[in-house]
This record gives C-alpha cells, structure tokens and sequence, in this order.
C-alpha cells in the first residue's frame, strides 16, 4: 500500500472515533476517557479567559439618589455574579445635586452684593453733588455777610431757602444710605448660612471624591463673598456716620445762618457744635476752680434804648466761654431798678423779663440747647434801665 494512502486511512479513521463519542446534546459519550456525561458543565474544563468583540454592558445608575444600579456581565441564570462599578466623574449623588445647588445660590448672592455695591457708588455720588452745592450756597450767603448786607436781604433769604432744600435732599439720601445697610446686613446674615450649609454637606454620606473636590473650591469662593459683603458692609456703615454727623452739624449751622441774614450780620457755626466736645477732667477742675464767687457777669446787656445791637458780642462771648469750658451752663438774669413806686417796678420787672426771653430765644438760635440755660429775675438799686446779665454757672 502506497505510503500516503496509509495516512488518509488513519486520518479517516481517527475522525470516525472523534465524532461517534459525542452524544446529540453536544455531551461526551461514556466510552470516551474518564469525562462525564452529564449535562452540567465541568468547570475544570473551562477556559480561563475568553476573549470576545462583543461590547461590554453599560453601567447604569440611577440619577438622583447615592445607590448604583449595578449591570451584570452576564445572564443571572448562568450562575456568575455581580460585579461592582468604578466611581467616574459623571455620578450624580446626592451631594453632585447639593453642590449644584449651593453654587446656584452663591451666584446670585455674588449678583445682589454687586447691585448693592451700584447703589452705594450711585448715592455717594449724588451725595457728593448735592454737597458740593449746599455749600456753595452757604458760602455765597456767608460772603455776603461777610461784605455787609441790609436785615432780611431777599436775595439771601431765597439763597437760605435753597440751601436749606439741598440739605433735605442729602437728608433724604442718608435715609436711602440706612436702607442700603439694611439690605446689606440681610446679605452678611443669608452668606453666614450658606457658608454653614457648605460645611454641613461635607458629612453627608454618598459622595465621591470629586464632590468634596468641588466643595473646597465652592467654600473659598463663599468665604471671597463673605470678605466682600464684610468690606461693602463697613463702607456703607462709614458712609451713614459721615453724612449723618455733618447733617445735623449743618442743620445747626442753617438755624443760625437764618438768624444771621434776619439781622444782616454774620455769626459763625451753631454754638451746639462745639458743645459735644470731651469735657476733659483737668478743664472741669478749672472751671470749678475758677467759677466766681462775685458774680461777675459774663455778659451785660443794657436795653436803655430801642433796637439793642447785642447778639454777635453775646454770640462771640459765650462761644469763647464753650471752648475753655465745653461743659458749662449759663443762666439769665432779667434785672430791673428798684426805684419807684410799686406801678412803676411791676412794669419795669415785666420789660425786663420780656428781655430776658427774647436773649434766650436768640441763644437758642445760635444753638445754645435750652438745658444749658436758665432764666431768672432780680432787681437791684445799681440800675437804672433794664438789664439782662448772662452767668456763667
């Protein structure tokens, strides 16, 4: 027999053995080695890896909540388990949606602190002008003054009257200056929450690295909006202090320019400005050292004619006397003769003290509070018109 017709012969033969041992469901048949012929599978006989082009199943996860929905990587009835998924940046947990959250709110914090911070440029500017013009107006009243001018002058009268507009104006913009603080003190208050509710989301459960990545980042731009609100906080505060200081030193100031202008001289600032400085301990202690056990008047006023011209030399006196003794007080004394038959004196104590009053109203005017000056009456054989002393006491 030819040598390769013997080789087809134990090929052929060989296939014959291979195909009878196998049974119709694919199982080995007994007379086949030592293998089984059960139906189950032998897992001894399995490959180790198994190398295949079909596409690995997706990861599904449920949005909104911290649990993953695991897919399997192969039919559960085959028996293989469940394999877990790796974090990636697209979880969504439920800190992903509170962060989302806590940076949409920061954001619109972020936009009220700006708006409020156009507010407070736009009211210091119109602050500004209208100081700028108030003063204006004060000094070409206080030039005219200055120069010389007739009682009652209309045309500084008109002046006043539009000074005096621009100062309720500038009133008006110190009240808008206190809604704006309020405003702003809301904000501080809603930015200390919200830094809370930041560091309260770093112990919530659930969360994967880059949560907390995003938390630090979001909590410096919170404590950056925190410093901001702080500073517009106490630019505002600064801002309500000055104008409200230099309000009601003007509103003195215009009293006493009224006066000034109805008698057509000119005074100076309202006495009442001066009278809010520290009385130092050791200018007590000298003014109670040296307060006169005579009486010496500080001021004496005679009215032995009609239209008496005392108000700057009243004026100059006690302002001087307010800046050695910032806490003194003053007192009147209405003194009229008393010389005469009783007619005669009851109608001369009555001159006296209707100039009594009317030297009052006019320290009034300049500023002197009404707490600070005391009003009484004497009379005294040295004089012969009425007179009205002013004390210090």
């Amino acid at each position: 027999m030819p040598r390769n017709i013997l080789q087809s012969s134990v090929v052929a033969f060989s296939l014959v053995v291979i195909l009878g041992g196998c049974t119709a469901n694919g199982g080995w048949s007994p007379g086949w080695g030592n293998v089984t012929t059960s139906n189950n599978t032998d897992h001894r006989r399995l490959p180790s890896l198994v190398v295949s082009d079909e596409p690995a199943p997706e990861v599904i996860y449920r949005r909104g909540s911290r649990d993953t929905v695991l897919a399997p990587t192969a039919d559960s009835s085959s028996g293989m388990r469940f394999l877990p998924s790796v974090s990636s940046p697209s979880v969504e947990t439920l800190v992903t949606r509170k962060v989302t959250e806590l940076s949409r709110d920061l954001t619109s914090q972020q936009r009220a602190v700006e708006k409020f911070s156009d507010r407070l440029r736009t009211l210091q500017h119109k602050n500004d002008m209208l100081a700028s013009e108030y003063y204006a107006l004060v000094a070409s009243a206080h030039t005219e003054l200055q120069a010389g001018t007739t009682p009652g002058n209309p045309v500084l009268t008109e002046t006043r009257n539009r000074a005096q507009r621009k100062l309720d104006e500038l009133s008006q913009g110190a009240g808008h200056l206190n809604e704006l603080a309020t405003d702003v003190s809301g904000e501080a208050s809603k930015a200390a929450f919200l830094q809370e509710s930041v560091r309260a989301t770093y112990g919530l459960s659930g969360a994967v690295k880059e949560d907390h990545a995003r938390l630090q980042l979001l909590e410096d731009d919170v404590n950056q909006n925190i410093v901001a609100i702080n500073r517009l906080l106490t630019s505002v505060n600064d801002e309500v202090n000055r104008r409200t200081a230099y309000l009601r030193t003007e509103t003195l100031n215009m009293q006493t320019l009224s006066l000034a202008i109805a008698n057509g001289e000119l005074y100076g600032q309202n006495m009442a400005n001066s009278l809010y400085k520290k009385a130092t301990a050791s200018s007590e202690k000298v003014f109670k050292g040296q307060a006169p056990a005579a009486r010496r008047p500080l001021v004496v006023i005679r009215f032995d004619r009609a239209n008496i011209d005392y108000r700057q030399p009243v004026y100059s006196a006690v302002s001087q006397a307010l800046e050695k003794y910032p806490a003194a007080a003053f007192e009147l004394v209405a003194v009229s003769p008393s010389e005469g038959n009783p007619a005669q004196m009851a109608l001369a104590s009555a001159e006296a003290r209707k100039n009594g009053e009317e030297v009052l109203r006019s320290l009034m005017q300049m500023g002197l509070p009404l707490e600070r000056v005391s009003l009484n009456a004497a009379n005294s054989r040295d004089v012969i018109n009425n007179e009205v002393h002013l004390y210090i006491r």
